[in-house]
């Protein structure tokens, strides 16, 4: 079974039937990720990032005072060349994590699953975020409007989801610490019964967030 596969199944079983659940009970793991030296973690100690809710994925990784100065610092700076690209970016987590939001007509055309020719601009400038395994976690989370019902709504954004980590892969970066969601309709940001409203809603988030390799010795 290849890894699209594999992912594929992950995100039926998690989001079909947790989409609007966060669980909790990370303690088998959060409390090794980054207490121990580069030379002390094993792979074995990685979490198992695609068996992970989006919330669950952004609780880690817990950095001690001085790899959080340093992330805080190195996300400045690339939140910073993400803005210079036109996108809309953001710091949350206590300015550790970048958000970057893509409404959906930026990449796909109205209920198709076909990335748009144009999209390779926009996607483009997030290349250099996967250029390093594991030095950033990236959560591509895709969601529509609530315009058709819930299986198709899905459907769609599964599809698209996985456009866009094709795209990715297919582009030269390194996805082997990239988790697709889709979210379907269930997290609007705006009421869906006026058309700015929908459009809103219909968008990409990116979450990338800070991973081992950003705090290995040089």
């Amino acid at each position: 079974m290849n890894r699209r596969t594999t992912l594929i199944a992950l995100l039926v079983t998690i989001c079909s039937t947790t989409i609007t659940q966060y669980a909790v009970g990370q303690e088998r793991w959060i409390d090794k990720l980054f207490k121990k030296s580069s030379t002390e973690t094993t792979a074995e100690e990685h979490p198992e990032l695609p068996e992970l809710t989006v919330d669950e994925n952004l609780l880690i990784p817990e950095l001690t005072d001085k790899q959080a100065t340093q992330a805080r610092k190195l996300q400045k700076k690339e939140a910073d060349r993400l803005q210079d690209n036109k996108l809309n970016v953001e710091l949350i987590r206590d300015n550790e994590v970048i958000k970057v939001t893509i409404p959906a007509s930026q990449l796909f055309a109205p209920n198709t699953t076909k990335l748009l020719d144009s999209s390779d601009k926009v996607l483009r400038a997030l290349l250099p975020c996967l250029r390093t395994p594991d030095y950033y976690h990236i959560l591509l989370v895709m969601h529509s409007d609530n315009t058709g019902n819930e299986e198709y709504n899905y459907a769609l954004t599964t599809e698209r989801v996985f456009a866009i980590y094709d795209w990715f892969e297919g582009n030269g970066g390194c996805v082997e610490y990239v988790v697709p969601y889709a979210a379907g309709s269930f997290e609007p940001t705006k009421p869906n019964n006026t058309v700015t409203g929908r459009n809103a809603n219909r968008r990409l988030e990116v979450y990338i967030i800070p991973a081992e390799a950003m705090f290995a010795k040089k």
